[in-house]
């Protein structure tokens, strides 16, 4: 079976290192069928490098699924010069002057049906340091131990045409091929729909990762839903910053709101990637750039201004195509869910619907299927991100709007009237594979005070344990405070790790 890949950035070598792994696992195991893999990029394509952030699906597939292609962590942060995430701090959201964390590492309450660890903090010391990545973020540490090595609590900072490169050496190992051209005719079967070659490159299963351009989908019939009514940013200035001498680098991604969206700084090994998200319906790109310079106190040399609107495919599984990466849709950089969604999607298809016998797949009911639960997640992320932007702000026309006027999703209209009365959990939330539940909602909601210290204390009241909660506080803290002690600073790792020293 040929399986031909449309799209050379992350999503298309991440999409090509999945498939490899499933042909090397049969040939293990001694099945003598074989995925003959096609890479078709274009040269055409501008490289940005401003910087991306993962969740940590990423490390988990480094260390366990895409492990047969010969990756390691650190192979991975030594070749891409990537640095460690440990969460992300926002800075200015909820009013000038305040700040809140969200930790990659959930609570061990999380998933309970109340989470004590998380209200225990809140009421008695800092609602983050309920995650030991959280304590980790706020004394600057890494999550490496001179003990035991990486601490699986992590996420990734890189540039993403490294990582591309980097999954592109490992696929072509393992005899995935690569070709360079561009596609400008498509043939479809008049009587199937499917698609069957473009240019003259035939082939059976098509993945669509061709970015913005959705060549291979929207031909299919993959359909657009917006979300511009959601969500309200709507442009992108990125830029690079170098670091000044001796800096100390965080294992953080700074969110920082802005008069008119937020600006991101990921930094690498070389490096900050930067960014500001905004409005244009609120500014210009030029009266953008001005409040970036002015806030921030940077010389800025803009990269470009990408243009864009939130929103998805409605289709991500037509016929014999499927779209993943920003080919399937774009929300905005905040919380890095284009790569998660990217990596859970390919999980989905590559491992519960795609086989090696092409006439095993059900392409009748299994797309409608997959769609479902694809945009169930999209639709989750996109409220996910909306609750970001009920602050106390109005300082600005952007903020005021969006206060005021921004349409809220039927979700983040029921999770803000809960809020009201009790301490949302888990139970207030679907649970799927990829989802975005209480664990990533929760930070943002402490956070901004969207639930109050009182509300915590009645919802602990109200389960009997408000009593223990001081207790609980107080062994979380010297359990964080004891494991970190073997834990490098997270300068000191990213020095060791350039020097090699960490293995």
């Amino acid at each position: 079976m040929k399986v031909v890949i449309v799209g050379g950035g992350t999503a298309g070598w991440l999409a090509a290192s999945i498939f490899a792994v499933s042909d090397i696992q049969r040939k293990q195991k001694g099945y003598d069928t074989k995925l003959d893999i096609i890479v078709l990029e274009s040269n055409n394509i501008p490289i940005i490098g401003a910087g991306e952030g993962s969740t940590g699906i990423l490390s988990s597939w480094i260390s366990t699924k895409l492990a047969p292609l010969g990756v390691s962590e650190i192979d991975f942060l030594n070749k891409t010069e990537a640095t460690l995430k440990l969460g992300i701090r926002f800075k200015d959201w909820k009013h000038i002057g305040h700040e809140y964390q969200s930790p990659i590492q959930p609570t061990q309450t999380t998933m309970m049906n109340i989470d004590a660890d998380l209200m225990s903090c809140h009421i008695f010391g800092k609602y983050q340091h309920a995650s030991p990545a959280g304590y980790l973020m706020d004394n600057e540490y890494s999550c490496y131990s001179r003990n035991t090595g990486l601490i699986p609590m992590n996420a990734y900072h890189f540039d993403a045409h490294k990582v591309g490169k980097y999954f592109k050496e490992k696929c072509m190992e393992h005899g995935v091929k690569n070709l360079i051209g561009e596609i400008n005719q498509l043939n479809i079967d008049k009587e199937t729909g499917f698609l069957k070659s473009v240019e003259k490159i035939e082939g059976d299963i098509w993945i669509d990762a061709s970015g913005f351009s959705k060549i291979l989908i929207d031909s299919m019939g993959g359909e657009w839903e917006s979300y511009k009514d959601a969500l309200p940013t709507t442009a992108a200035i990125p830029y690079l910053y170098d670091y000044k001498k001796d800096e100390n680098v965080l294992a953080e991604t700074l969110a920082w709101a802005q008069p008119n969206g937020w600006m991101w700084q990921i930094p690498t090994q070389e490096r900050y990637g930067c960014g500001y998200v905004y409005s244009d319906n609120h500014t210009t790109y030029d009266k953008a750039l001005d409040e970036l310079i002015k806030n921030t106190g940077r010389n800025i040399q803009p990269i470009r201004n990408l243009k864009f609107e939130a929103g998805r495919v409605k289709n991500f599984w037509s016929k014999n195509v499927v779209a993943i990466g920003l080919a399937s849709g774009f929300l905005e950089p905040l919380q890095a869910t284009s790569i998660h969604s990217t990596l859970v999607q390919l999980d989905l298809f590559a491992y519960h619907y795609f086989s090696s016998d092409l006439s095993n797949i059900d392409f009748e009911t299994s797309p409608k299927a997959y769609n479902k639960t694809i945009g169930k997640m999209w639709d989750d992320f996109r409220d996910l991100l909306q609750i970001h932007y009920i602050t106390q702000r109005e300082d600005s026309e952007f903020w005021k709007y969006c206060k005021y006027d921004l349409k809220k999703t039927d979700k983040v209209k029921h999770i803000l009237e809960v809020s009201k009365h009790r301490s949302p959990s888990s139970w207030d939330f679907d649970l799927y594979h990829g989802s975005a539940t209480w664990g990533v909602w929760c930070w943002t909601i402490y956070g901004l005070d969207i639930v109050t210290k009182e509300t915590v204390k009645h919802t602990l009241n109200n389960y009997g344990l408000m009593g223990d909660a001081k207790k609980t506080h107080e062994k979380i803290e010297y359990t964080n405070k004891i494991k970190s002690a073997s834990i490098l600073k997270n300068k000191d790792f990213l020095y060791e790790l350039k020097k090699k020293r960490i293995k």
